[in-house]
């Protein structure tokens, strides 16, 4: 159960943070993002240093959109909430580096957010595929399940996920679902994960169970069985999230 948590950070949680369009036929990153395992015991100080952090100068200069997640399902972890740094490109990575660099505010925000919380784990990703439309979620709040896999052969397991992914299992699902790759992730298994995102965590959990029934999962489970591992389920919601167009 542990790759789930630390891209429970994805998946968060994403929810519509970028309206893009599907297009596996380009096998380019839609987005990237960076994901932290906390343990802490005082969500709203946790909540309020990130609130003073992001009205900063500095806060409000960084390309990039960070959500604060708390975990409801989250495996062998500790970490009762997450923290999810989503990055439109590269550049966006080095401009925020760059702001962060030597600024006196965020090693103020550092300092408070150590003495808030215990670190686990982090982890960086990419995502490659995205099922975002209009009107798919839209509460400020959304849930998610995040399913961390590891592809052991990827000539088998593509087209039986590309066929599901195509399915209107997929496609009409009431939400919004993500696939993305691991980039960095330590010790934790996985190579792959999907996320699914829904305005609430009843509406989540039922679609995904009308999902799991249907024909074409059952096609996708009999012929991707041998071609991945399934590492770990997570479920959270978001708490807030913060955006500077990243």
């Amino acid at each position: 159960m542990k790759i789930l948590v630390r891209m429970s950070l994805a998946m968060i949680a994403l929810g519509t943070m970028f309206a893009v369009a599907d297009d596996h036929a380009d096998s380019r990153p839609l987005f990237y993002g960076q994901s932290i395992g906390i343990v802490t015991s005082d969500a709203p100080a946790v909540l309020a240093a990130m609130n003073k952090w992001r009205s900063t100068d500095a806060g409000k200069a960084t390309p990039n959109t960070v959500v604060l997640l708390q975990n409801i399902v989250n495996g062998d972890y500790q970490s009762t909430h997450g923290v999810n740094i989503f990055y439109a490109d590269g550049a966006a990575m080095d401009t925020s580096a760059k702001v962060l660099q030597g600024n006196k505010d965020w090693s103020e925000f550092q300092r408070t957010l150590s003495s808030l919380v215990d670190f686990e784990w982090e982890n960086t990703y990419a995502i490659l595929r995205a099922k975002v439309n209009e009107g798919d979620v839209s509460s400020p709040n959304p849930a998610s399940i995040v399913y961390g896999i590891t592809v052991t052969d990827a000539n088998v397991f593509m087209p039986a996920f590309n066929k599901l992914w195509n399915s209107e299992a997929i496609q009409n699902f009431p939400g919004t679902v993500y696939l993305g790759t691991s980039i960095a992730s330590g010790t934790m298994a996985g190579t792959h994960f999907v996320t699914f995102v829904a305005d609430s965590r009843g509406k989540l959990t039922e679609a995904i169970i009308e999902m799991q029934s249907s024909d074409e999962m059952a096609a996708y489970m009999e012929s991707a069985s041998e071609s991945r591992k399934l590492e770990a389920t997570n479920m959270f919601f978001e708490l807030k999230r913060w955006s500077n167009g990243g």
